[in-house]
């Protein structure tokens, strides 16, 4: 990821109300796509915390969503450090794991025939 940096803060402020605004649009998008959402994207679903700042460059970073599953998609906003916990390989969080070796695989072709024209959702 690059490093951005804003040194005025009315900037900063501008580009964290832009963030937060993008975050709510795509998750009324999901919603409305009949994607199930576990929570919304100003709380993290593991640690219950909310969305983080970054103590250099002050701007929000936001929750990534993780695929509880893949078909039908459930999904689950979480910190990157959060998302690192679920995929731990000595200690997984089972419970936000409920798909198949190889459905992100699936997913992720399909989404790209979509995108390129091949198949209709």
């Amino acid at each position: 990821m690059s490093l951005l940096i804003l040194k005025d803060d009315s900037t900063i402020n501008l580009f964290n109300n832009i963030i937060v605004e993008d975050g709510k649009s795509k998750e009324k998008q999901l919603a409305s796509h009949n994607v199930t959402l576990l929570n919304g994207c100003e709380k993290c679903h593991v640690c219950k915390g909310g969305v983080a700042v970054d103590c250099d460059t002050h701007l929000i970073q936001p929750m990534i969503k993780h695929h509880v599953k893949y078909f039908p998609q459930v999904i689950a906003y979480v910190h990157f450090e959060c998302h690192k916990k679920i995929h731990d390989i000595k200690n997984p969080i089972k419970s936000l794991i409920k798909y198949e070796d190889g459905d992100s695989v699936k997913f992720y072709n399909l989404k790209k025939q979509q995108a390129m024209g091949g198949i209709t959702a």
